[in-house]
């Protein structure tokens, strides 16, 4: 295995995103290979078929999920799902026999859900 890598890098300017990315890594100075390795490396976890030789690199435009948008997500489906359901008793879930003159019907509170995406771990590391 070689101790050092060498690879020029050059690009247009005829784009937003490539212009943007331009200035970022003029701005970035001497540590632009750590970024570039930190990236690579990144796309590789999630693309392991890039170290099969020949692979050809296809530009995707998706932009990772953060977690705004999958709270937003999850609240949607939450709210989509609830409003769908028949009400669930609480005699019904304790016992197994609804009983229709005891039932009071199970209800999630915008704030229960909110306790609940507070608690995801999905984007701790």
């Amino acid at each position: 295995m070689p101790n050092t890598y060498h690879f020029t890098l050059q690009w247009s300017g005829d784009t937003a995103d490539k212009i943007q990315v331009g200035d970022a890594m003029k701005n970035i100075g001497r540590s632009k290979s750590k970024l570039v390795v930190a990236a690579v490396a990144e796309y590789v976890i999630v693309h392991p078929e890039a170290l099969t030789p020949g692979y050809s690199f296809k530009a995707s435009a998706e932009l990772p999920l953060i977690r705004a948008q999958a709270e937003g997500i999850i609240k949607d489906t939450v709210d989509a799902r609830l409003v769908s359901m028949a009400p669930i008793s609480r005699n019904t879930i304790n016992s197994g026999n609804p009983d229709p003159t005891t039932d009071s019907p199970v209800s999630v509170s915008k704030d229960e859900i909110d306790i609940m995406l507070r608690n995801l771990d999905l984007f701790t590391s």
